[in-house]
Parts: C-alpha cells; sequence; structure tokens
C-alpha cells in the first residue's frame, strides 16, 4: 500500500498529484537561493557620501618625483589631530616612508 501525500492547497488540504509535486520541488529549487545587493549593507555608503582623498598639486608633484627617482610607491592617509589628513608615501622597493603633507591645504 503507498503512503499519501497531503499538500495544502487553495485553504484546505487534498491528496497531492504527480504535477504537485513535481511543481513543489522545481519551486524548491529556483526559490531555496536568493540574491542579495551587498553593497546595500556597506558600512560607508561611498555613492551617497562621495568620500575620497586628493592630492593637491604641491603633493602630487612630490609624489610623481618620488616615483620617478625610487620606483613604485603606495599611499597612506592619516589623520593629523582633527585639523586634516596627512600623506606618506612608501616606497616598495626600499621600504622607505615619505611624509609629503601638505600643512598649506588644511
Amino acid at each position: 500500500m503507498k503512503s499519501e501525500i497531503w499538500i495544502y492547497k487553495n485553504k484546505k488540504y487534498v491528496k497531492a498529484t504527480k504535477w504537485d509535486l513535481f511543481w513543489r520541488n522545481l519551486k524548491y529549487i529556483f526559490t531555496k537561493w536568493k540574491l542579495i545587493n551587498t553593497s546595500k549593507y556597506d558600512l560607508i555608503p561611498w555613492k551617497d557620501k562621495k568620500r575620497y582623498f586628493t592630492l593637491s598639486p604641491k603633493e602630487y608633484e612630490d609624489s610623481e618625483k618620488i616615483y620617478n627617482d625610487k620606483g613604485t610607491i603606495s599611499y597612506e592617509f592619516y589623520p593629523c589631530g582633527g585639523i586634516g589628513w596627512g600623506v606618506k608615501i612608501h616606497v616598495i622597493k626600499t621600504g622607505e616612508i615619505i611624509d609629503i603633507s601638505d600643512v598649506s591645504t588644511w
């Protein structure tokens, strides 16, 4: 004797047909995973606040000179006592750290 499967359909319990079981399994396959917009939950909403760092013309010239003389560099922006932001250049090849902060722009 086969066991019967009952499903809740149209606000009442009815005996499931093969089509009902097939549809339920197919629906489960496509609805078990959800697509989530992860950028909605960023800690800092970059698009709304438009927070970014820029170099002053003097800092840019200094960084270009260091890049041409010593090779690949990276930038580090750090807060300077609530007044403004300082810029340090890290020379990748030698490990040197050079502060090129332009305090006249604060």
